[in-house]
């Protein structure tokens, strides 16, 4: 009985991971099904929800207040709730610690390892890859140049450094937030979700 979080760099497999992950544990794998929970919880579109988890993550786009998204709701006539980055932040808390404990889950991003840092039967689990070698590989899968593939990879990762930092008052690359860092640049999927399962089996034993 646990519950598992992954954080991912660019380009990791994070997905797919996380589910052959849910599949040989029995776990149920909580990605885009949050964002849907989330959604619900503030009256939401998915896609309003999923527009600002992306712009409440930038360091420019970082709030819009009451007053602004009571005038948006008189513009477009309809009801919803407000892009509030507090509000959806303290829903995301509220929900990850919904689902530590309703156990056996795998809970992908959301900065969950900072949310269940210190709490019992959780593993932390980072999955990162060598800067040079995500370059090249999107690069190539995206016929980009490599300096526009890193460009791509770090306005990706930084929103994702913007975010621990900002909520969690944390440094991503912590490795102290980690119970176990995979280089998926030397591991399959497969050697990745065996690695886990392996470490989970000894962190239930302490």
């Amino acid at each position: 009985m646990a519950v598992i979080t992954i954080n991912k760099e660019f380009g990791t497999q994070s997905q797919r991971v996380a589910s052959k992950l849910a599949q040989k544990l029995g776990y149920e794998y909580i990605g885009e099904q949050l964002l849907a929970q989330i959604a619900k919880e503030l009256n939401l579109s998915e896609h309003e929800a999923e527009t600002f988890l992306q712009t409440s993550k930038s360091s420019v786009l970082r709030l819009v207040d009451k007053y602004t998204c009571s005038i948006v709701q008189k513009v477009v006539d309809r009801e919803h709730g407000c892009l509030d980055d507090k509000a959806y932040y303290e829903k995301t808390k509220e929900l990850v610690k919904k689902l530590y404990d309703s156990d056996n889950v795998i809970i992908l991003g959301w900065g969950a390892q900072c949310i269940l840092k210190g709490e019992p039967n959780t593993l932390h689990v980072r999955l990162r890859k060598d800067h040079e070698l995500k370059i090249s590989e999107l690069a190539e899968r995206q016929n980009l140049t490599e300096k526009a593939a890193e460009h791509k990879i770090k306005s990706d990762e930084e929103d994702l450094k913007v975010y621990i930092k900002e909520y969690f008052n944390a440094d991503w690359n912590d490795a102290g937030l980690y119970d176990l860092i995979i280089d998926m640049g030397k591991n399959s999927v497969q050697e990745a979700v065996d690695l886990i399962c392996e470490n989970l089996k000894h962190k239930l034993k302490e």
